[in-house]
């Protein structure tokens, strides 16, 4: 896979080694396995590993059609299209739930690899937004939802660019008439987001990540203010 231009080489070498442990992982599952619950409420081991094989093909056909000069949405059918996907895929046994995500990441690996630096500067219809747009998707989702997995790797295994990314992302979850300020007590990073009754939050870089993405690391951040309680989160951005 080639980096655009000034940014994204050790982000795509992030991308290649968590293809690799999710191959891994997904091989040692059993048809029983593959059935448990993970973290997303309401999903099994086999949605989380359906959606991944479903994005990263969809991701796939955005590159191929942008080197074409041309767009296509995202998934056929749209929101509606994805989600009967993933609920039609989820129950296939551990073998064929393989098979997927193996197709999935081979033809993201092939189409990305067909890019130059500069052809990840060309539109597509994923936000109305260039290919650097799906790396960035595509960066964040198959972290997220590999610690989903429950195999073993976790929010605080994310790396630092990662981390401080998924935070700036999911900033616009906070609520706009209260002022969060978040600070990170590994990094000394600080984020400030709306205007209002003043909460700072604290907490490792990741674990402020993981709380505003939903998930549960191994200790939630801490607020203080006027409720000491933190932040009701919106949906994703």
């Amino acid at each position: 896979m080639t980096a655009p231009h000034g940014e994204g080489a050790e982000r795509l070498d992030e991308i290649a080694a968590i293809h690799a442990r999710l191959r891994a992982d997904a091989a040692a599952l059993d048809d029983a396995a593959a059935r448990e619950a993970t973290r997303l409420p309401g999903w099994s081991r086999g949605h989380v590993l359906t959606h991944l094989g479903d994005l990263a093909r969809a991701f796939a056909r955005q590159a191929r059609y942008a080197l074409e000069g041309r767009t296509v949405e995202v998934y056929d059918g749209g929101r509606p299209g994805r989600d009967a996907g993933i609920e039609r895929g989820a129950g296939r046994s551990a073998a064929e739930l393989r098979e997927s995500l193996e197709d999935g990441l081979t033809r993201l690996e092939k189409a990305w690899a067909e890019l130059g630096p500069d052809d990840w500067s060309l539109r597509c219809a994923y936000r109305d937004a260039d290919l650097l747009a799906t790396q960035l998707c595509w960066w964040r989702e198959a972290h997220i939802h590999y610690a989903d997995l429950g195999t073993g790797y976790r929010p605080e295994e994310w790396g630092d660019a990662l981390g401080a990314h998924l935070v700036e992302y999911l900033l616009p979850r906070l609520p706009a008439a209260r002022t969060t300020v978040l600070l990170s007590a590994d990094t000394a990073r600080r984020w400030e987001y709306g205007a209002g009754t003043p909460t700072t939050v604290h907490g490792t870089q990741n674990t402020l990540a993981a709380w505003l993405a939903g998930r549960s690391a191994a200790e939630l951040p801490k607020g203080y203010g006027s409720t000491d309680s933190l932040p009701d989160l919106g949906p994703w951005p």
